[in-house]
């Protein structure tokens, strides 16, 4: 008997669970990043907040050449070693903000910040490679929901260990000592986690099919295809939309930690990222409901994502026009004022809609193509400009450029990320993409049955007719099909 959960089968090789262990991987890595930044001043004393702003800067810069250039590493190292070396680069980084707040010393910050851009590159070059390469166009929304929600799930246990050890604190104090103990041993535990990470061609689906599996190259070739994607017009025209994809992560723990005490900023950051989590899910359910076309369902998921995040960004635009930056609040907002109920409301509705960003971000890129080669370029260069945008956002931060400036200009970037995917959605995107030829793409074998292409042979005979790659372990179906057609 084979345990399924949410329609998949519960085995060691299959996709899915291979999905759920990278979750685990970004849960324990950025989503623990989250919630330390979410603390305000990336986890550091109100006092430190440029150091940090700093460190996060060039954390970010290093992100985007990491991201952008990572398949080489995943392809070599394989997505367990990959995900646990980048994983562990948070630990470090976790444990130079601990050093920092006990010393005053700014070494050892400035140098994890490069480290863990390294690191953020290699886990989610090798996340978002698996949630897009390995489901079935049917599963794609699943995939980048499970993912996305495995991150939030990550935050939520960040977040709750701050509002326990801080419940009875209503100052606007730095982050206690045990709050850095218990990330670090987190994410120490969660990267040896994902060691149990496999190499794609020793997964099966349910279906017993392999999955995408990226071509083996030299270290030049990788090198090249990573240089030209950036001549891909697709991929040009969905930049804006990964500019901000990020960049609410820094203002929001700029803005919690200007105006909230510890545990008010605690608690905001708990509730949040425990929202965000049945947030996901509906959105999946629209975005994988088998009744609608792919087209359909992307657009009617962007549009759901879109409205409400758009509006919550003018209401915040709004709230704190009249902020000044160089006057600090001396009487920070606690939970238990009655002014902390529309700051709580707006937090929740900005950071939501916000983080289920990436969830549609994921769920187009999955759909317009099924080739490994181009999802992993495509979701490197997506981490890696989010990174990028990171990056000046944490740079303008540092300066103190009004909330008003920096809420305006995240708001800008995103709705020119949604014209653009509206337009890719109405001309781009096409309700199945298994009808072309993808290299390293591989049809289910469900699929070819209900085309008729197995004319009374089972899948299995197929895949013995097929050629097969010795080193990747992949099928080459569309040989089978052009022959059979």
């Amino acid at each position: 008997m084979v345990l399924t959960l949410f329609g998949h089968e519960i085995r060691y090789h299959s996709p899915w669970v291979q999905n759920v262990i990278s979750g685990i991987g970004v849960g324990a890595s950025a989503g623990l990043y989250v919630a330390l930044n979410l603390l305000g001043a990336g986890g550091g004393r109100p006092n430190s907040a440029h150091v940090v702003q700093v460190v996060n800067a060039t954390l970010c810069s290093v992100w985007f050449f990491s991201s952008s250039f990572g398949g080489s590493i995943l392809n070599k190292l394989g997505p367990g070693l990959t995900m646990c070396l980048g994983v562990q680069t948070y630990a470090v980084y976790v444990g130079s903000l601990w050093y920092y707040d006990e010393t005053g010393k700014t070494g050892y910050p400035y140098a994890a910040g490069p480290i863990i851009g390294i690191g953020a590159g290699m886990v989610f070059i090798t996340a978002g490679y698996i949630s897009t390469a390995y489901p079935e166009e049917k599963e794609k929304g699943s995939y980048a929901t499970t993912l996305m929600n495995m991150q939030g799930f990550g935050s939520a246990i960040g977040g709750i260990i701050p509002v326990i050890i801080n419940r009875d604190k209503d100052t606007a104090a730095g982050v206690p000592r045990p709050v850095y103990i218990s990330f670090i041993v987190l994410m120490i535990i969660g990267g040896l986690i994902t060691l149990l990470l496999l190499r794609p061609q020793k997964l099966k689906r349910d279906d017993g099919s392999v999955v995408a599996v990226h071509p083996a190259r030299g270290a030049w070739e990788e090198l090249r295809s990573n240089l030209l994607i950036f001549t891909d017009p697709i991929l040009l025209i969905m930049l804006p939309a990964f500019f901000p994809a990020e960049g609410f992560l820094v203002y929001s723990g700029s803005v919690n930690a200007y105006l909230n005490s510890l545990r008010a900023r605690s608690l905001l950051s708990f509730i949040a990222v425990c929202l965000q989590i049945p947030a996901g899910w509906a959105l999946q359910w629209f975005l994988d409901r088998p009744i609608w076309g792919r087209r359909k369902r992307g657009l009617i998921g962007l549009t759901i994502v879109s409205v409400p995040m758009v509006a919550a960004w003018v209401w915040e635009m709004i709230r704190v026009r009249n902020y000044n930056r160089n006057a600090p609040i001396t009487d920070p907002t606690d939970w238990d004022e009655p002014r902390f109920g529309w700051i709580f409301v707006l937090f929740i509705l900005t950071w939501v809609f916000s983080q289920l960003w990436h969830n549609i971000v994921y769920y187009w890129i999955g759909a317009l193509t099924n080739s490994p080669q181009k999802l992993t370029h495509y979701v490197g260069i997506f981490r890696g400009v989010l990174g990028a945008g990171e990056a000046v956002c944490f740079g303008l931060d540092s300066t103190k450029i009004p909330f008003l400036a920096e809420s305006g200009g995240i708001l800008l970037f995103y709705v020119l990320g949604i014209a653009s995917f509206y337009y890719l959605g109405i001309y781009h995107i096409k309700d199945t993409n298994y009808d072309h030829r993808e290299e390293g793409a591989v049809i289910p074998n469900h699929i070819l049955e209900g085309r008729g292409l197995t004319e009374g042979q089972n899948v299995d005979e197929i895949k013995r007719g097929a050629s097969v790659d010795e080193e990747s372990g992949n099928v080459s179906v569309e040989k089978v099909i052009e022959e059979r057609v």
